[in-house]
């Protein structure tokens, strides 16, 4: 029944007006119709460029610009255009259609036929009287564009998990990336991961070779260039090795995998890497899909990293997911788009993903008789790295500049402190509840008996001779490159760690004072120990120098104590944004290293609103990709970490939930630049 609703739409150019034709499942046959003298193709083709700006400057389509803005016109021709598309002959056989289907959706598939219609955002027209209901993200109808094809096409069963192959020759770090969005559906046994071509893998003739041996993948995705060769044909850049041109042609590609097509292999994604003009590989996309591929889905613009990268993450998530019980790519892709328009304000880089669809089924995976099995947790530490995708993604994270985060959520740091005062709030309403964090905690005693008894409270159960154990931290202290690092730790347990571990490397550690134009900074020496400065150096060195930022205040590492903050009015009024508590220039050093670099976040807790308020205030925009939040194994705040709720801009980050006491065994037995 499925394949009987289907509506499909040939859009042509004859003069100046675009026509129409329509076909359709239960034997469905519209004649042509024109969409009127006010669509001329000019006028269509200034649609696009309205959205395509749009999208360049990561504007909305939806919160009723004004309209002499190109976002405020697109909005308005795309419920004009979608009305003209859509006369009431062909709506009624939609809405026939769509009564068949019953809750299902019906596919829709646009064939525009000449080149400058191709580059049309139709996936944009918007329902007229709604600012959301876009064609690209109906839940009533999968849009996709149709490719001429003879070639039979059925859903490839899938019993397990998901094969994804990526593809990246211009950038190397682009699959880390993406693995670590993906992590979840990786460890679910929803998505398996295959071993990603970079670097001289990323050839010609190694891509050949690889695509003949197995496991052959359900998906290949390509990160990079396309154009046109000397000859005019669509192709792929690669890596160039010794005797061979950089250029694939696409024709030679599609020939070479005519095998998998045939057997595992459905779905293949091209992604321009960051600088190259997508809208070149979408003629490579029509190629491909005419030469076997069941989809493939392309970008008509250029759109930023992150959102290329959120997009993937939500495709991949939407149609590997083992609840739905369905490969369906079109659904999945309109999933995709309303994801970015959810987590982007709405921008129109929505639009720029589209797919080209061989035959009248979406659905590529028969997921029927499929069984997920999560990947069998390693038992032993070693091994982990090497099996353990999230362990394996840490260590690749350590080896690389990164900036660690290092919270004060951790197992028995402040249980004397915490105990102390649980104990002193014992009457109404100042009681408080056992895992209450400690910024509440203390502003609950800080309310009852003032901030200097909470202050005496705080010095008399923290002593600043007797650290606490931190096994972690301590053998973290070797992997930590230069550049800026940020300690919440009231305590200096990363500051002598570093100092007993890293003596070869300039240390300094800097904690905002009440003055804000001289903070306490002390220089390790070696045969001196911490030396006072009067102001920062000059200019920090990022890739010589080492710099722990002690946010939290407290007991330094030399014999100094500054009021700690502990309550959350304290951050209300001393975290509000770092230039307010540092000199603006090292403040603006600070966070353009942090925004440059992935975040290794340790000891941080989601359930501390302190901890909550610091990200936003030091990451504007979301973490950094490859970012990655260490957890314990039962820590349940995982999947909110993963998904973003409550980080930056609702951007999630990959998350390791392993042993702390497995770690630093498996990274006190390893040097950085090695690997288990």
């Amino acid at each position: 029944m499925a394949s009987e609703l289907w509506l499909e739409i040939d859009i042509n150019r004859v003069g100046e007006e675009l026509s129409t034709t329509a076909r359709g499942g239960q034997n469905v046959q519209l004649p042509a119709h024109s969409l009127g003298a006010r669509f001329s193709s000019e006028r269509v083709r200034q649609f696009g460029e309205w959205v395509k700006r749009a999208a360049a400057k990561t504007a909305s389509l939806t919160h009723s610009p004004p309209e002499d803005k190109p976002e405020g016109k697109a909005l308005r021709e795309a419920q004009e255009l979608y009305q003209a598309l859509f006369q009431p002959g062909l709506l009624e056989i939609l809405h026939k259609l769509q009564g068949a289907a019953g809750s299902e959706p019906v596919l829709l598939r646009l064939n525009p036929q000449e080149l400058e219609l191709k580059a049309i955002p139709w996936e944009a027209l918007c329902r007229p009287g709604s600012t959301l209901d876009f064609l690209g993200t109906s839940q009533e109808v999968l849009l996709a564009r149709g490719v001429e094809s003879t070639r039979f096409l059925q859903p490839r069963e899938v019993k397990g998990a998901v094969r994804l192959l990526v593809v990246s020759p211009a950038d190397e770090d682009a699959p880390a990336r993406l693995r670590a969005k993906l992590h979840e559906s990786i460890q679910s046994g929803e998505l398996e991961w295959l071993e990603p071509l970079t670097g001289l893998r990323a050839s010609k003739s190694f891509l050949q070779e690889r695509l003949r041996l197995q496991p052959v993948p359900h998906i290949l995705h390509f990160i990079g260039h396309g154009g046109l060769d000397e000859e005019g044909a669509p192709s792929l850049q690669m890596v160039s090795r010794a005797g061979e041109s950089p250029g694939l042609k696409v024709e030679l590609l599609a020939l070479e995998l005519m095998a998998a097509f045939r057997t595992d292999l459905r779905l293949v994604v091209l992604e321009s890497c960051e600088g190259a003009q997508p809208g070149e590989l979408v003629s490579a996309a029509e190629l491909l899909a005419r030469s076997g591929a069941a989809a493939v889905v392309a970008h008509l613009w250029p759109v930023k990293t992150d959102v290329a990268r959120h997009c993937s993450t939500a495709f991949y998530r939407s149609i590997t997911q083992a609840a739905a019980q369905r490969g369906d790519v079109a659904r999945s892709l309109n999933d995709a788009r309303r994801s970015i328009l959810g987590h982007y304000d709405q921008s129109a880089e929505a639009f720029s993903p589209v797919l080209y669809l061989r035959g009248h089924e979406s659905t590529l995976f028969d997921f029927k008789r499929r069984k997920v099995v999560p990947p069998s947790p390693p038992t032993q530490v070693k091994p982990a790295a090497s099996t353990d995708p999230g362990v394996g993604a840490l260590l690749e994270l350590l080896q690389q500049p990164f900036s660690l985060l290092l919270g004060d959520h951790w197992s028995g740091t402040f249980e004397t402190l915490h105990k102390l005062l649980r104990e002193q709030l014992q009457e109404a309403p100042w009681t408080a509840p056992e895992h209450l964090p400690l910024s509440a905690l203390a502003q609950r005693y800080a309310l009852q008996s003032g901030e200097d008894e909470l202050r005496l409270r705080f010095q008399e159960a923290v002593n600043r001779d007797v650290l606490p154990s931190m096994p972690l931290v301590e053998a973290l202290a070797p992997w930590l490159g230069p550049g800026f690092h940020i300690t919440l730790l009231r305590q200096p347990v990363l500051e002598l760690a570093l100092a007993a571990r890293r003596p070869d490397v300039p240390l300094y550690v800097i904690q905002p004072s009440k003055l804000k134009e001289r903070p306490l900074i002390r220089q390790h020496v070696a045969g001196k120990g911490w030396v006072p400065l009067a102001e920062p150096p000059a200019s920090f060195d990022t890739k010589r120098d080492v710099v722990l930022v002690r946010l939290y205040r407290g007991y330094m590492p030399d014999p100094v104590f500054a009021p700690p903050l502990l309550t959350e009015d304290d951050f209300l009024r001393h975290v509000r944004e770092l230039e307010s508590v540092l000199p603006q220039t090292l403040a603006d050093k600070i966070l353009s290293t942090l925004a440059n670099q992935p975040t290794l976040l340790l000891g941080m807790s989601l359930l501390s609103w302190d901890h909550r308020h610091l990200l936003q205030c030091l990451f504007h925009r979301a973490l950094p990709g490859r970012s990655t939040v260490l957890l314990e194994p039962e820590d349940a705040t995982g999947n909110a970490w993963y998904e973003g709720r409550g980080l930056p801009r609702g951007v999630g980050i990959q998350t390791v939930q392993a042993a702390s006491s497995g770690l630093a065994g498996l990274l006190t037995g390893l040097r950085p630049g090695e690997s288990s």
